[in-house]
């Protein structure tokens, strides 16, 4: 008889490596992340300003993707080829709460990463036809959108998931918000970057002051970093139903929100393995009620979104049309279930297992330590934090669970977005939520 081997009972023991702390002459921090078997470099500079702080919804997105597109030395196209002949890459990241440049080669190419990060983050061209390029082609995938719906429902979700909030906004702004940025516009946005909190991490086989050094000639010119700008944190509008129409959709989409909490609440390691038993991978609940035993969907998933002035539970999922009732009334039932029934002890260390496992190999190299150290200064956890959490994790046992199961995991606080032919979606939601809004994409906010 064929028996499966044990779980390993060996605890995780993870530690973060040894992050030396630094300072610019203009204030701003830089950690580095030494590693003298790896050839691989990178070169991170992060503010702490994101499309939140928008005036022009899709300013700050706009901003920093037009930041590779051409400097002042150098046009988009000869920015691309003297970063690509070193085989290297230069990228520009934003989101709500944050954007960033980040560089990335061989160690050989060092002191030109860090030149040409500081060329691309303090010398934008913001040329006006590579504008018109790039709003037609965000235009374009925006025009995709409408008739996605699974995109739909993420935009009526996130209406009442972040209500009234800055969070609620598209990041890349709407057709219409688009048609106003101009090169100005993008560089008084530009000004508020620059003057963001910020730091500097540094990945991979360096020597800390040569480092400070490059860093130091390249950045030291910018200003002291502000303040701060404050922004207050989310608030849902609990049971609350958002269908976005589709009139001739053969599927339906649900993105469906619970509250959720910030990395350093106490309550944050449990609602992590609470939310890996209802929908974080293929062995979860959702998953195995939704595609294996019912045969609807190819995936059904909940999983964490912790922003730095909100959180919720995500859940999500695409059915057919002849499935939407039964999908409605499923979630309904499993998030009612873990919300009031103590879970077994196999499956509690299923989950556990399945975020030890993705936690230690998505933290194996230098650059994903910086990726872990930008989240703790983002988030300002201390640096020990995720050394502390993952021994948390591997403490709880279901009786811990309990109270969160029961404070967070329930149809009465929660939003669902929904997606497809009003006929279909109307009624599948009509039992789960107390309040029916209706939103359009046209012109959409």
């Amino acid at each position: 008889m064929h028996t499966l081997p044990p779980l390993s009972t060996e605890p995780l023991r993870f530690v973060v490596p040894p992050i030396l702390h630094r300072f610019l002459k203009n204030g701003t921090p830089v950690h580095i992340v030494p590693a003298a078997n790896e050839d691989l470099v990178t070169v991170t500079v992060a503010m702490r300003t994101g499309a939140r702080h928008d005036l022009f919804p899709g300013e700050t997105s706009i901003t920093a993707q037009m930041l590779s597109r051409g400097t002042t030395r150098l046009d988009a196209l000869g920015f691309a080829e003297e970063v690509e002949r070193r085989g290297c890459s230069v990228r520009t990241i934003s989101d709500s709460d944050a954007c960033s440049v980040q560089a990335s080669g061989l160690i050989e190419w060092f002191d030109d990463l860090v030149r040409l990060a500081s060329e691309c983050l303090l010398t934008p061209r913001f040329d006006a036809t590579e504008l018109d390029k790039l709003r037609q082609r965000i235009t374009s995938d925006m025009m995709v959108d409408l008739v996605d719906v699974e995109w739909l429902a993420t935009r009526a979700c996130a209406l009442r998931a972040y209500d009234g909030h800055p969070y609620a906004r598209p990041r890349n702004g709407n057709p219409t918000t688009l048609q106003q940025l101009t090169p100005e516009i993008l560089r008084g946005v530009h000004a508020r970057i620059l003057a963001a909190p910020r730091h500097i991490i540094v990945a991979g086989p360096v020597d800390a002051d040569n480092v400070v050094e490059k860093l130091e000639a390249a950045f030291g010119g910018m200003q002291e970093p502000g303040p701060l700008v404050g922004t207050p944190r989310s608030i849902m509008r609990p049971r609350t139903g958002v269908i976005a129409p589709k009139q001739d959709a053969v599927q339906t989409a649900f993105r469906i929100a619970l509250p959720c909490v910030s990395f350093d609440h106490p309550d944050y390691a449990a609602m992590q393995l609470v939310t890996t038993v209802l929908g974080g991978y293929t062995l979860a609940r959702l998953f195995s009620v939704l595609r294996e035993e019912k045969g609807y969907t190819y995936g059904a998933y909940a999983f964490s979104d912790v922003r730095t002035h909100g959180a919720t539970t995500g859940i999500v999922t695409s059915v057919g049309n002849d499935f939407t009732a039964d999908t409605m009334a499923v979630i309904a039932n499993e998030v009612r279930r873990i919300g009031s029934e103590r879970i077994d002890d196999e499956e509690l260390e299923n989950a556990r297992q399945q975020i030890l496992g993705t936690f230690a190999r998505s933290n194996e190299t230098p650059q994903q330590t910086a990726s872990l150290v930008w989240t703790m200064l983002q988030h300002q956890l201390p640096l020990d934090y995720f050394e502390r959490h993952i021994m948390r994790l591997q403490r709880l046992v279901p009786e811990d669970l309990v109270g969160v199961q029961e404070r967070y995991f329930s149809t009465t606080a929660w939003v669902v977005g929904i997606s497809g032919q009003p006929s279909v979606v109307r009624p599948a939601i009509e039992g789960v939520v107390d309040i029916i809004e209706e939103w359009t994409a046209e012109g959409y906010e």
